[in-house]
């Protein structure tokens, strides 16, 4: 109970500054021409809040032509919600399984095998992901170009969705930031000595490494995973942008306001928050119960 009044009161917390940063463009404003705008800050925070509310009466201004006019962004807004976070869940599920994958079979090699793949893969951490982004798109071109197959659309148009290379493009980086760090608590737990013991037992090493070492690492390679997140949040509107990716954050780009600003926000922030806060109760509790070794 204890546990769950905590988790509730960081929820709260949470919530209430992402509310205070909606507002903070108004404060900035009017710091620079030396005044400070307190009562139309909280006017501007009380007007987010009754939006959020009524979300179905939400509009922007739409110009076509001279003519500007109020669009309803409901339910089209889900929409854009929806495909974002489609994507960055499939790139972060990607990520995860294919760096485990990726480390199991590398801690099977022997050391100077190990050294020669993990220097391959610190160096190409250190690639833009721009770059990675235009690679793909070029490479789909020349395939295309050669063979007349299309393997992937590379930008969307209407209301057709593209997935498997965007998600390629956006979970390349974060799985090699994971295989990194995965090696490095992979490492720690082989020189334990519990697996020293596993040894002189006549357990195989693949055995160790998943009944044991991975039972362990995995935990670390959890919490480690949320640095992760964030860092595929700020990709994803260079995603959305040379994709023409219809998604949440492009839409808040071309239509920039302090209420879309905090929609966008809680509707990453929320999903990511209740996954983070299961996983840190399933593994607390395993820990608690001491079934890590």
């Amino acid at each position: 109970m204890k546990g769950f009044l905590k988790w509730v009161i960081q929820f709260i917390v949470a919530l209430i500054s992402i509310l205070l940063i909606s507002g903070a463009p108004l404060l900035i404003a009017g710091f620079q021409k030396g005044e400070f705008l307190w009562r139309e800050y909280f006017e501007a925070l009380k007007f987010h809040v009754v939006t959020i509310m009524n979300i179905r009466e939400l509009s922007i201004e739409y110009s076509t032509g001279r003519v500007f006019k109020e669009v309803a962004v409901f339910p089209k807004i889900i929409e854009y919600i929806t495909y974002s976070l489609q994507l960055l869940f499939l790139a972060l599920g990607a990520a995860i399984l294919i760096a485990l994958l990726g480390t199991f079979i590398t801690m099977m090699f022997k050391e100077r095998a190990r050294s020669r793949v993990k220097l391959i893969f610190y160096f190409l951490e250190s690639l833009p992901d721009i770059l990675i982004i235009t690679l793909a798109q070029l490479v789909v071109v020349i395939i295309f170009q050669k063979t007349g197959f299309l393997v992937s659309k590379i930008a969307v148009m209407g209301d057709e969705r593209i997935y498997w290379l965007p998600v390629l493009c956006l979970m390349i980086l974060p799985m090699i930031q994971l295989y990194r760090l995965s090696m490095i608590t992979f490492e720690s737990e082989e020189r334990q000595s519990y697996v020293e013991l596993a040894k002189s037992l006549g357990f195989s090493k693949s055995f160790i490494l998943f009944m044991h070492i991975f039972r362990n690492a995995i935990i670390s390679v959890f919490f480690q995973s949320k640095k992760t997140m964030w860092f595929m949040l700020s990709n994803l509107f260079i995603l959305e942008l040379m994709f023409n990716i219809p998604g949440i954050m492009l839409f808040m780009y071309e239509n920039i306001s302090g209420v879309l600003f905090l929609i966008t926000v809680l509707s990453f922030f929320v999903p990511i928050f209740i996954l983070y806060s299961i996983g840190e109760w399933y593994f607390i509790r395993r820990l608690r119960r001491g079934e890590a070794v």
